[in-house]
């Protein structure tokens, strides 16, 4: 029997004519012979190509299909937003402001990875809170091969990682996404037309402005003289870690942003060393157990509102990031939550269950803390305590720059000889305002050890009867928070107003626009003291 011939040897050489009916004899009388023609290069890459295509769908079916389980259980995290086209891939305020920077490639993939790791965390948490059943039903719908030996996260992320080469090894993709990138916002124009916001802004201004006179006169006021009502309660963290020296945060900052972005994104130690070194004592007016610091829990998943466990003092870790003309710096996130700001009657509009505070610092490059603010979990009472550093820029209305409130800032953060002397946040009774940052050491009260934990863990909450349950609601409101200002400051365009939110909605202004994970508000309400 003749050798089988290979696609190589069947070539012209010179006579094309009659290679090509060479060529036809010679493999009609292999065929006739039951030879195997060994297959031609371009064979392999059209069965390579269709079984990338069919990898390709198959993950995208995979995408849709999770998303109408999630969409049905109705525990979709809203913490980054979805962009459409891109299952993969999810967007905050910090990252949409890069759109129009990252022109070369090593910035356009280091964008994508933060892009794609929001989407990962996202879809981690909204596994874990689907219902046993669905995940057990979504594990069975995959082939054998895909799902052995790996969990429904591993899955979408090798999916995504896929997706993400194919469609952005076109450049019109690239294109395409910085097109559709845009920066959420948690205000709503038709609230605001249909409110006759012009009119009705004017009158919110004018008590937001009473209240920070009221504000600024308690200040004026010698920190002994606060009133106290109850016991006076110090929640100090963990003192395991030593704080930081100036030297050695700079070092941290400059080594973490070494990516094409110049993000600064310390290790897991560094992280744990740098939230040690700034994190604040809590010092609260206890009178009952509604200002006692505690940890959120769901005791059920068909509850209609979660609760705070007070024998559990917890603070609520998370990072973030400002920018500062070319720098991008770093914040540190400390939240903390109560169970309830208590009514005082039924005309109170301000009190209702559930309520919480978060203290943030923002570094400097050169490892001190540049800016000092404070929220309620709402996005109410923002307040700022700038170093001296930092001064309020003026503000000039006109047609092209709007009606908009001021900005309140109570006092400028205390200063000391040393430079990382650990602030003290004094937090009322009832109302749990931030009424006061102190430098000096504790000396009288009793004193409370908290715990730590990280911010993300709020978006999938163990339940006691088993499964996970986050404490957002697909809207990013706290369940069963409801407060009756929501009747009267509806027109400023803010959804549920006063009620505890997450993390990318706090709306933190009624008049004009503002959110506390804007990463250009510092530039945007201060400018830098050429004498400092």
């Amino acid at each position: 029997m003749l050798p089988c011939l290979t696609g190589q040897s069947l070539a012209p050489v010179d006579m094309r004519p009659f290679a090509q009916a060479l060529t036809i004899s010679v493999g009609t009388a292999l065929l006739a012979m039951g030879c195997t023609l060994v297959p031609v290069q371009p064979a392999f890459e059209e069965v390579s190509n269709s079984i990338q295509r069919a990898q390709l769908q198959a993950c995208s079916r995979l995408f849709a299909r999770i998303d109408q389980a999630i969409s049905r259980a109705a525990v979709k995290d809203t913490q980054a937003v979805r962009i459409a086209g891109f299952p993969y891939l999810r967007l905050n305020r910090f990252l949409a402001s890069f759109r129009d920077e990252v022109t070369t490639d090593a910035a356009f993939d280091a964008w994508l990875d933060l892009l794609q790791r929001l989407g990962e965390q996202g879809y981690d948490a909204e596994l874990r809170n689907l219902p046993q059943a669905q995940t057990i039903e979504l594990k069975h719908s995959l082939p054998s091969d895909i799902a052995e030996h790996r969990d429904l996260s591993t899955i979408l992320r090798d999916c995504g990682t896929r997706l993400r080469h194919h469609q952005f090894a076109e450049p019109a993709t690239r294109a395409h996404l910085r097109k559709v990138v845009r920066a959420p916002t948690e205000y709503t124009n038709w609230r605001r037309a249909l409110g006759l916001y012009p009119i009705t802004a004017l009158v919110v201004r004018k008590s937001i402005a009473r209240w920070h006179r009221i504000t600024h006169d308690k200040y004026a006021q010698p920190v002994d003289t606060l009133p106290v009502a109850g016991e006076l309660v110090s929640y100090a963290p963990p003192t395991d870690l030593t704080p930081l020296t100036a030297e050695a945060i700079e070092a941290v900052l400059e080594r973490s942003a070494g990516n094409a972005l110049g993000i600064p994104e310390p290790s897991a130690a560094d992280k744990e060393r740098l939230f040690a070194t700034f994190a604040p004592v809590w010092q609260v007016d206890v009178v009952t157990n509604d200002d006692r610091i505690g940890a959120p829990t769901w005791f059920a998943r068909g509850g209609s509102k979660p609760t705070i466990d007070t024998t559990r003092p917890t603070v609520y870790r998370h990072i973030s990031h400002a920018r500062a003309g070319r720098d991008v710096l770093l914040q540190l996130n400390y939240i903390i939550w109560f169970p309830a700001r208590p009514r005082t009657s039924a005309f109170d509009t301000l009190g209702g269950h559930l309520d919480g505070v978060t203290w943030r610092v923002t570094l400097s490059r050169d490892g001190h803390p540049l800016l000092h603010d404070s929220m309620h979990n709402c996005g109410c009472y923002h307040m700022f305590f700038p170093s001296p550093k930092l001064r309020p820029r003026k503000y000039v209305e006109s047609p092209e720059r709007p009606l908009r409130e001021s900005i309140l800032i109570p006092q400028p953060v205390p200063q000391s000889t040393d430079s990382f002397s650990r602030l003290t946040v004094r937090i009322a009774h009832r109302t749990h305002y931030v009424e006061r940052v102190i430098s000096r050491p504790i000396q009288y009260g009793r004193v409370v050890t908290y715990d730590w934990d990280n911010y993300h863990n709020l978006r999938s909450l163990s339940l006691v009867n088993g499964g996970h349950r986050s404490l957002f609601r697909q809207d990013g409101v706290v369940p069963g928070t409801k407060r009756l200002e929501r009747f009267y400051l509806w027109p400023m365009g803010i959804p549920h107003p006063g009620e505890m939110r997450q993390w990318g909605h706090h709306a933190t202004a009624f008049v004009g626009r503002r959110h506390f994970d804007d990463p250009y508000l510092l530039e945007d309400v201060f400018e830098f003291n050429d004498q400092e």
